[in-house]
């Protein structure tokens, strides 16, 4: 039986003290946090003395050995808010990264209400789980009829937002605030989207070809950009931000390593590197590239920015909308297809490029695609039906020979 008018201590560096309050009439602890807060522990109502004391000597073996955790009101949301600004202060992210990582937040906090603004400590499995649903489908309220409809969101979008939420999470657990990443429970899996996959769009050789022939019987001061942009795949904000010192006629090469791009506040600017790392690349020049970059830069004409394409009258950058703009007007005047955008002068030299057997490895790097799978996953149909015609070359060649 425990001396219950003993004041009984234990002292040391990281032990704590350990006695019996007369007063509380029960055990006490007191410990000091590795933030320096000082914490009492009291015996719970029927826990035994030796209970009690292994309770307090667990916390005490946590904090010596960097287990402990400390009880915080953090929330997820401030989580990745902080992570976000923090990245974008320390040039890890550009502003335009910066901005896509806000928009992502906003939604997430949509679909992740129930639990994004509380303490992450405090955050349940069947919180998360309950959550999900929300990723594939979510109920939203039409700004222009009042009325309630669904929301469906895409694999890329659905992607994009569980790894937010995992890092979040991981986050928590790096900087000591949890213990256990909830994302990592088996029970919890990413879903599946409900929506089609958009189909990559690419203009026919004979809708190529009639966009070509009218592109050089204009004189419009955009017509060299749409007819680069379709010789060599680049994304438009990488045809806007090339600059004469990008281009080598005697190598026939590209070098691509930067994007027009945005910053924070939505306002165009130059950026210093390109969407993504693979981003950053060297494209061989095509004889029909080639063609329009030497009557580019048989003008000599320069700006400030040393770029190719600029926007003289204005002084200021041309923009990828107002190259999208250009196409529309030409399309509503010559109706070449159904639409027609800068994405698909580059899912049309893709195209192209397939069709001519060019690899898919080589078409990845021209793309500047990180890895080889996104190319496959994006074309797939156009491999398949390139397979499909190839194939048939066996059977003719079997039939020639009569066999």
């Amino acid at each position: 039986m425990e001396k219950r008018n003993q004041k009984v201590k234990s002292r040391g560096n990281g032990e704590g003290t350990i006695y019996y309050s007369e007063t509380l009439q029960k055990w006490v602890a007191q410990y000091v946090e590795p933030s320096g807060k000082r914490k009492t522990l009291t015996q719970k109502k029927n826990e035994k003395v030796s209970d009690f004391k292994k309770r307090f000597t667990n916390i005490i073996n946590d904090i010596n050995n960097n287990n402990y955790i400390e009880s915080v009101d953090t929330s997820l949301y401030n989580i990745l808010k902080d992570y976000i600004e923090n990245n974008f202060k320390t040039g890890i992210t550009n502003a335009n990264t910066y901005k896509r990582n806000i928009e992502n937040l906003k939604l997430l906090e949509k679909c992740c209400d129930s639990f994004i603004y509380k303490p992450i400590q405090k955050v349940t499995i069947p919180e998360v789980k309950k959550s999900l649903p929300n990723l594939v489908k979510l109920q939203i309220i039409d700004k222009k009829t009042n009325e309630n409809r669904s929301k469906f969101y895409s694999q890329t979008v659905i992607d994009k937002l569980y790894r937010f939420l995992n890092k979040g999470f991981k986050i928590a657990i790096s900087e000591r605030i949890i213990q256990y990443n909830i994302m990592e429970n088996e029970s919890i899996q990413k879903p599946k989207s409900k929506k089609e996959n958009d189909k990559v769009e690419a203009l026919t050789i004979e809708e190529e070809k009639q966009l070509i022939l009218i592109l050089k019987k204009s004189t419009h001061k955009y017509k060299n950009i749409v007819l680069l942009t379709l010789f060599t795949g680049m994304r438009i904000g990488e045809t806007l931000a090339l600059t004469h010192d990008n281009i080598d006629l005697k190598e026939n090469t590209i070098t691509i390593d930067k994007t027009l791009t945005r910053d924070k506040n939505d306002k165009v600017i130059l950026g210093d590197k390109t969407k993504t790392k693979a981003g950053k690349r060297i494209i061989y020049l095509s004889n029909n590239a080639k063609e329009i970059l030497q009557d580019i830069l048989s003008l000599n004409i320069t700006n400030f920015y040393n770029l190719l394409f600029y926007d003289y009258e204005k002084n200021t950058f041309i923009t990828p909308n107002e190259i999208n703009c250009y196409l529309k007007r030409i399309n509503c005047k010559y109706k070449i297809c159904k639409d027609i955008h800068t994405h698909m002068l580059r899912h049309t030299y893709a195209t192209r490029c397939i069709e001519a057997g060019i690899s898919a490895k080589v078409l990845q790097k021209n793309l500047g695609h990180k890895k080889i799978q996104t190319t496959l996953d994006t074309y797939t149909s156009v491999f398949e039906k390139f397979n499909k015609d190839e194939n048939q070359k066996y059977d003719l060649y079997m039939k020639k020979n009569g066999i």
